[in-house]
């Protein structure tokens, strides 16, 4: 067996089996998504409620898995909590904008039954723009109204809620200086586990074609956790195996969701740090992100054709669609938007200087301790080293 830690430096800190893993997912939700688009609700619900869910539901929360652990990453690069934010902000929000101002004026044009005028009046209009700051809207006036999944632009932004609360999450523990501080990994893990186990009690199953976005955050918490314990865990092709077997099982069981997260992130964890040949055509940007957020509306116009309302026919025709859409996002929207963390460096570095920081020789001694030097807060004590106690964070780095 080989820890995490030392399978990630085998590929140089970058095995590609994350890339392939997170397009894979992304395909996966497009190919989960051809049943409700192509036959409705009622037939997405009766596929969950059959042992396929034990494989379309892990989709979405080995998603969860995935980014925490690359975020944790991300979380250890930068020096504050202002530039591990912004640069969450800087690869998430453009794309998302891009999306949701696309389906509004483009895609709605093209498929609502209203009128113009009456399309750009009714409320739903204006009220489908706060999908951007993750209050999710659905409906665009008139728009695919005689679907198999009547009225549903995008479907898929279900789980933005989740990823806000993922990240608000994550900076608070910082904040604190939970996550400066090793020692408290093992009890967030059984604390995670410990909170949905009593969610679970509380609210059960409450829809059988979603997990739960609490459930999500779990996953996404286990996978920082895993993180921080990279040179702790141990990978084993059995291990995995095992963990499969355990997801399978805790999605045909009642109540089982609520204890996926350690399973789940064991399981992601060990495909991503896989490190497969690179083929640059398919991995010459990260298109993951454009799939998972352009995938559902493109479905949902395919399915305004009713010879298309067969699953294999709506994932022919939408996925290709689809995939150039997110190629064209990334080198178009999301790869230029990450060219201004440079000014967002130098404004972090202007936040520091007001607090005459001279960050080229000060240790990491805990995010919260950035933080409040970033926010113009008094640090607390730092007496506790951080993740990397004798070496300087560098300066930006994966996402």
């Amino acid at each position: 067996m080989i820890s995490i830690e030392a399978k990630m430096k085998q590929a140089s800190n970058r095995p590609t089996g994350f890339d392939y893993l997170r397009l894979l997912l992304a395909t996966g939700v497009i190919a989960q998504h051809t049943v409700n688009t192509s036959y409705g609700q009622a037939a997405a619900e009766a596929l969950f409620h059959s042992p396929a869910r034990a494989v379309f539901g892990l989709i979405v929360p080995m998603f969860f898995s995935l980014s925490g652990f690359l975020v944790a990453g991300s979380l250890e690069r930068n020096r504050t909590l202002f530039s591990f934010l912004g640069l969450r902000g800087l690869r998430l929000l453009p794309a998302l904008i891009f999306e949701v101002t696309l389906s509004a004026l483009v895609l709605g044009l093209a498929f609502t039954d209203f009128a113009l005028v009456d399309y750009f009046s009714d409320p739903e209009f204006r009220s489908y723009f706060w999908n951007i700051v993750g209050h999710i809207h659905y409906h665009l006036p008139g728009v695919f109204l005689n679907n198999p999944a009547p009225r549903i632009v995008n479907g898929q932004l279900w789980t933005i809620p989740a990823e806000l609360k993922c990240y608000i999450s994550l900076a608070a523990l910082s904040l604190i200086g939970v996550m400066g501080r090793r020692s408290l990994t093992g009890w967030i893990v059984l604390l995670t586990q410990l909170v949905l186990a009593a969610l679970a009690i509380r609210y059960g199953v409450e829809d059988p074609t979603l997990v739960s976005p609490y459930v999500l955050v779990g996953c996404f918490m286990i996978g920082v956790c895993a993180f921080r314990l990279k040179d702790r865990i141990f990978l084993s092709g059995y291990a995995a195996i095992l963990a499969a077997a355990a997801t399978s099982l805790l999605f045909l069981i009642p109540r089982g969701d609520w204890f996926l997260p350690i399973p789940v992130t064991y399981l992601t964890v060990y495909l991503g740090t896989q490190n497969p040949k690179k083929r640059g055509l398919l991995l010459s940007g990260d298109y993951s992100y454009g799939l998972y957020l352009y995938g559902f509306p493109i479905q949902q116009a395919v399915a305004t054709q009713s010879w298309t309302h067969e699953w294999w026919i709506n994932f022919i025709l939408a996925y290709p669609l689809a995939f150039g859409l997110a190629v064209l996002s990334w080198w178009m929207v999301e790869k230029p938007a990450m060219k201004l963390k440079s000014i967002m460096y130098r404004v972090e570095d202007y936040l520091l200087r007001l607090r005459m920081v001279d960050w080229h020789s000060r240790r990491v001694f805990g995010m919260a301790a950035q933080a409040s030097v970033a926010l113009g807060i008094t640090p607390p004590s730092a007496k506790e080293s951080s993740w990397q106690d004798d070496e300087k964070v560098p300066r930006g780095g994966n996402l």
